[in-house]
């Protein structure tokens, strides 16, 4: 169960990771760049839009003072002096009552005359004006315009200008100033306004807010020239443009909060923000879904793979769902059921092989208490006949039958002895040799027998030596048996090879002959017990060579020869770091 959910687990965290990787990774990556470059271009766009809104406003404030500078000194141009001297004041009052219109931006007018006297004062408007009581209020030959403040706030604002008749002087009400002259209190975008004079004394303030905002650009403004602030108040972002108000000590401030300036597009990222999110849940549904039609199956197939490895119990998988998976499926129930049929198959070979080495077991014991009971009646008789051949002239007819004898009895008697060193081997004694010296050893016993039957023995050592960990006496005898199969094989003339190589997976040792070979229907049994194709061969030669080899770690393999003959290939593990040769 926790392989099963390991894999279940791995294969949706990876679809996930994988959903993620190409789909909100790159969505939350285009969003964050895209809104921190849209916020930087917004931000520029604003203070750019913030600077020539404050040049503007200054230029448009100056026009109107200017304007209404130039109406005044056209009224002072209508009151000749000889007409003001002849006129009292209440007819002064009505004439200046009647030089201006109604909508105008002045509130009242007083006239002053040369010495400093008030020759007349008008109302224009219900409210009475907040005249200072110094007449004139200001020096009208160097200054445009003049505030009038009681206890420190400021209530008025006046413009004068000086004439044949005296001094003119037209009242603005603080509450008009900005609808007056046009000073919108909230400019677009919640931008804010105030004017303030070069000293930082705020000349008008539309918000209250602005009032300490605003005055930070006061400082930092350059003579005739839009200066911008970037400022952080109380953890709020502020841009702050100050420019100068031609003809006057003024400098006029605009404020915007950049929140106020990036309002949309931090909608515009709430909403992506959103959507992301909601995409974020559609890849988790996918991702479920994937693993559900993808995970379940592989699920089920782990399950049936580990009950089939267990118990053998095999249960086609049935799956409808993606053509992959199914295909995936399908191919599993073919291989479980092929390798049903080859464990059944298996299973039935092996309890074959282990009828028959029971069999082999229990004629082993026969065979070898057989061969031992045999031994000393043998030994007896072949004394025996030895005796007899001695007792007999030269000539008797009876010496070849006891010859004869003597050889059947000393062939019967190898054969248990053989048969004896398969049912009991003996025990290893092993050491750590050279195998070129082993091939050697080997050749030099079977030298007399190759000459006799015209067979050549060439030996190819390793030439940089072949040590192994064997019993020396054993080796031999396998080498030996080997290379009297391969000259027993080879027609005369021919030629046998014993080939040495020192490899990686240890040493190998062949012995390749040019006769006939082994046929194929008969491969599979030469090294089965007592089978042999040789009319007085007792079947034991290969298999204890085998067992020899097996019993020091290593094998005893056939393969046929290119060209014909066989060779028989002899493979030992090399030994251990921690031998050494004697």
């Amino acid at each position: 169960m926790t392989g099963q959910a390991g894999v279940k687990f791995g294969l949706s965290a990876q679809l996930l990771v994988a959903l993620l990787a190409f789909g909100a990774i790159p969505l939350a990556a285009a969003i964050t760049v895209g809104f921190l470059v849209s916020r930087t271009v917004i931000t520029e766009q604003a203070e750019a839009a913030l600077q020539d809104l404050t040049r503007r406003q200054a230029m448009h404030l100056a026009t109107e003072i200017t304007r209404q500078r130039l109406l005044l000194r056209t009224i002072t141009g209508q009151l000749p002096a000889v007409v003001v001297s002849a006129r009292s004041t209440a007819q002064l009052g009505r004439l200046l009552r009647h030089s201006l219109p109604d909508d105008g931006v002045f509130d009242g007018l007083r006239l002053i005359g040369p010495e400093g006297r008030i020759l007349a004062s008008v109302a224009l408007r219900d409210a009475a004006p907040h005249w200072p009581t110094r007449a004139p209020a200001a020096d009208w030959r160097t200054t445009d315009l003049s505030i009038h403040a009681l206890d420190g706030q400021v209530v008025a604002y006046l413009l004068g200008t000086a004439g044949p008749t005296g001094w003119l002087e037209g009242h603005v009400r603080v509450d008009d100033f900005g609808r007056l002259f046009s000073i919108p209190d909230h400019q677009v975008g919640g931008v804010e306004s105030a004017i303030y004079d070069t000293n930082g004394i705020p000349v008008y303030v539309g918000d209250a807010y602005a009032r300490e905002v605003l005055r930070l650009a006061v400082t930092a403004e350059q003579a005739g020239a839009v200066t911008l602030l970037r400022t952080d108040i109380d953890s709020r972002a502020f841009r702050i443009a100050a420019a100068p108000v031609p003809g006057t000590s003024w400098i006029y401030v605009s404020g915007l909060p950049l929140e106020a300036a990036l309002a949309p597009i931090a909608r515009l990222r709430n909403a992506a923000l959103v959507g992301a999110v909601i995409l974020v849940a559609l890849i988790l549904l996918t991702a479920v879904f994937a693993a559900r039609s993808i995970g379940e199956p592989l699920r089920e197939v782990a399950s049936a793979a580990q009950r089939l490895g267990q118990s053998g119990i095999y249960e086609p998988i049935h799956h409808t769902g993606a053509a992959e998976v199914g295909l995936l499926v399908g191919s599993f129930n073919r291989m479980a059921d092929d390798l049903h049929q080859a464990r059944t198959e298996v299973e039935r070979l092996h309890a074959q092989e282990l009828e028959r080495a029971q069999q082999l077991a229990t004629v082993g014991e026969l065979a070898s208490g057989v061969a031992h009971e045999i031994r000393n009646p043998l030994t007896g008789v072949l004394g025996a006949i030895e005796l007899a051949a001695k007792r007999l002239p030269a000539g008797d007819p009876a010496r070849p039958l006891l010859a004869e004898a003597e050889r059947q009895l000393q062939r019967i008697a190898a054969t248990t002895t053989q048969l004896l060193r398969y049912a009991r081997p003996p025990e290893l004694r092993e050491v750590v040799v050279d195998a070129n010296l082993l091939v050697e050893r080997a050749e030099r016993v079977v030298r007399q027998r190759a000459e006799r039957g015209g067979v050549q023995v060439d030996v190819e050592t390793a030439p940089a030596g072949a040590d192994v960990r064997v019993d020396p006496e054993l080796m031999v005898q396998v080498l030996v048996n080997l290379l009297l199969n391969g000259i027993e094989a080879g027609p005369t003339g021919s030629r046998l090879r014993v080939q040495v190589r020192r490899q990686e997976a240890g040493v190998t040792i062949s012995v390749v002959d040019t006769g006939p070979g082994v046929p194929a229907e008969l491969r599979d049994k030469i090294f089965r017990p007592f089978f042999t194709s040789k009319p007085e061969g007792t079947g034991l030669g290969l298999p204890i060579s085998r067992q020899i080899a097996v019993r020091h770690g290593g094998c005893l393999r056939y393969e046929d020869t290119p060209g014909g003959g066989a060779t028989f290939i002899v493979t030992l593990p090399p030994p251990s770091a921690g031998d050494h040769a004697p």
